[in-house]
């Protein structure tokens, strides 16, 4: 071993040390000290940004990115104002500010726990499941279908209810994930490859079905390692629990996971078989 080499080895070692001991010390310090909880809402979202508009720091910065960029580029194909939008499994309805200018309607379906309790925006929340949606045949202009057929019990019966309520010639607008860790259990059913999602959209009835991963195999091992720091352990019969404190206290090395993932991507080569999410619009034809 040259002298160059072994320079080149003692700094990446003691990079090593340095990214370990900060790991350390920052389980050490959420262990055992309490953060704020409104210190934590005020600084979160400084740092990780608010989704969908989260930063680099955030620990699914490679899926929601992905997404907002994909739902973003997807609402240039509508024009007017007049468009009534179901936004199916909405919980809070994140997406709504990108559609606000071209909708005349806005209807967030979800559980009842789902849905805010206090709604200030415009939005007419329904009760109900993506299995039996509440709405008309051939009611709406535009579906927008985020992170939820994982999670339904019947996605044929789900993507049969998308296809029902469009108008002819309207636009469904959605994701999945391809590769994620077990989440929101104990309704954590499936994940998809675009093979399997091209397939169920199609024996709906859909037509011009356009389907865009969101990276290689090193931005989602970015993503799960992430995600894996900031989920609790699954418990039998327990939901899921998520640190708020340990992905502000992470955030860092997130980021620095997130931007490494990118470039390895880029510099290693895409061989499109290892997205962390996919994206979807698919069209109800004419007739």
């Amino acid at each position: 071993m040259n002298i160059s080499q072994f320079h080149r080895n003692f700094l990446y070692n003691e990079i090593y040390i340095e990214i370990i001991n900060y790991v350390i010390v920052m389980l050490t310090l959420q262990n055992f000290t309490s953060l704020n909880n409104k210190v934590l809402s005020k600084v979160n979202p400084l740092i990780l940004g608010k989704h969908p508009e989260n930063t680099i720091f955030s620990f699914n910065y490679q899926n929601v990115s992905h997404i907002n960029k994909f739902i973003k580029a997807s609402r240039q194909n509508f024009f007017g104002t007049e468009h009534i939008l179901i936004d199916i499994g909405s919980g809070n309805s994140p997406y709504y500010p990108i559609f606000s200018d071209i909708v005349r309607e806005y209807i967030a379906i979800d559980t009842a726990d789902s849905l805010p309790k206090s709604e200030a925006r415009p939005i007419r929340q329904i009760v109900g499941f993506a299995e039996e949606l509440p709405l008309q045949n051939s009611f709406a202009d535009i579906v927008l279908c985020n992170q939820v057929l994982e999670h339904v019990n019947d996605p044929i019966k789900a993507v049969s209810e998308m296809y029902r309520i469009l108008k002819p010639g309207s636009l469904c607008i959605g994701s999945v994930p391809h590769i994620s860790p077990v989440h929101l259990e104990p309704y954590d059913f499936r994940r998809y490859t675009d093979l399997g999602l091209e397939s169920l959209l199609k024996d709906a009835g859909f037509i011009d079905i356009k389907i865009e991963g969101n990276g290689g195999v090193y931005s989602a091992a970015a993503l799960m390692i992430a995600m894996d720091w900031m989920l609790t352990s699954r418990k039998e019969g327990k939901p899921q629990g998520f640190s708020a404190s340990r992905a502000l206290l992470l955030s860092p090395i997130v980021g620095l996971m997130n931007v490494a993932g990118l470039i390895l991507d880029m510099m290693l080569g895409n061989k499109n078989r290892t997205p962390a999410n996919l994206c979807w619009t698919a069209t109800k034809p004419l007739n």
